[in-house]
Parts: structure tokens; C-alpha cells; sequence
């Protein structure tokens, strides 16, 4: 019996996910190795005084590589910051396919946020929020793509289609609203000590959950 080949288009949609692979690989290893070289030196001035060549030596990419990817270190802290927003949303969408309540999403989604966020250095998310916080588009992108925003709309247009939540307000209201209160907490966290991340998130997310449930009540 001859043996099938897969077709071209199968073939080449295969070398793309090879390829995005390799991409997603190579941009972890420098962002890890840029992250180690800034904290080891105190990270302000760290992140001051770093090189690309040191940040290439210490990744094991070249030079070119490196700028290729991220022509600015301030897009090495954007890319740290978009992959968690991608973790996010992919999350959701497993949490989605299990059966979960919408509060039971939500508090699951909040849980690994706040673990992701606390494993990186406080002085690296307060200037990567001070980069966000510069540039607008970061949010529109944000919304737009498989960003926080987007991952918390998926959630709870799910949740408003099998009726456990009301259909107002609408699920990108109740998204940017999670998304505003998360984004206050990773602020609030990354300049005081002793705030326990991940409840916080959890608590507050819960709030927003029940308000949106008495919201359509009073209307």
C-alpha cells in the first residue's frame, strides 16, 4: 500500500508553526537573559547600562539577532508583558473548553496572573508599566488581539450566551473593567511590599463578577 504525503499546504502550514516556534523560543531566551543581566546589576541600572552585546553573549544569539527582534530594550520589556497577556488568553480558552462557571474561570485566571507577575522583578514591572503607560496603542492592541482585555471579553460573552451573567453591561465593559482592575493591582503590588498578589486579584475580580450580576437589577 502506498504511503499518503501530506500535501503542500499541509507541509507549509506545518514549517509556519516550526517557524513561529523557533521565534517564540528565540525571544524567550533573550528576554530571560536580558531580565537575569538587569537584575544581577540592581535593575535601573542595570537596565541602563546594559548592552545588546552583553545581552546576545549571555543569550547565545548574535548581535543581529537580538536587534532584529528588539530594535529597543524598552520592546523587550513589552515583549515580557504581552507574552503574560497571551498566556492569559490562552488559559481562558482551556478554562473555557472545561466547563467551568464563570466564577471559576475568572478566580483561575486571576490565580495565574498574579503567579506569573510576582516571578518577575518589581523594578521590571513598574517600568514596563511606565512603558505602557506611554504608549496608547498598547491598549488598543490590547483589545484588539489576544490580549487581557480580549481574554477576559471571551469569558464572560461565554458566560452571558449560557445566561449566567445578565447580557448587561456588555462583555467588553465588564473585560475592561477586570482588565483596569488588574493592571491597578500588578501598580499596587510592584511598589508596596507585603500585597498578596494573586488574592487580591482573585478578591477584586470576584466584586467585579457580583456587581455585574446586580447591575441590570437597578436598571
Amino acid at each position: 500500500m502506498p504511503v499518503s504525503r501530506p500535501t503542500k499546504s499541509a507541509a507549509g502550514t506545518s514549517r509556519a508553526k516550526l517557524a513561529q516556534q523557533r521565534s517564540r523560543t528565540t525571544r524567550k531566551t533573550i528576554v530571560s537573559a536580558a531580565l537575569r543581566l538587569w537584575t544581577a546589576r540592581g535593575f535601573d541600572e542595570g537596565y541602563e547600562s546594559t548592552t545588546v552585546d552583553e545581552i546576545a553573549e549571555h543569550s547565545g544569539i548574535s548581535r543581529a539577532t537580538v536587534y532584529y527582534y528588539f530594535p529597543k530594550k524598552e520592546d523587550i520589556l513589552r515583549e515580557l508583558a504581552w507574552t503574560t497577556a497571551e498566556q492569559i488568553h490562552e488559559l481562558s480558552l482551556r478554562s473555557l473548553m472545561s466547563g467551568q462557571r464563570v466564577e471559576q474561570v475568572i478566580d483561575e485566571i486571576m490565580q495565574q496572573l498574579g503567579t506569573i507577575v510576582v516571578k518577575s522583578p518589581k523594578a521590571a514591572v513598574r517600568r514596563m508599566l511606565q512603558i505602557r503607560d506611554q504608549a496608547p496603542d498598547s491598549i488598543a492592541r490590547d483589545s484588539a488581539a489576544g490580549g487581557m482585555t480580549r481574554a477576559f471579553s471571551v469569558v464572560i460573552a461565554h458566560a452571558q450566551e449560557a445566561g449566567e451573567l445578565p447580557r448587561e453591561p456588555g462583555s467588553i465593559e465588564i473585560a475592561e473593567m477586570l482588565s483596569s482592575i488588574a493592571m491597578g493591582c500588578i501598580a499596587k503590588w510592584s511598589i508596596i511590599d507585603g500585597v498578596e498578589l494573586p488574592n487580591t486579584l482573585r478578591r477584586r475580580a470576584a466584586l467585579v463578577l457580583a456587581g455585574a450580576r446586580t447591575a441590570e437589577q437597578k436598571t
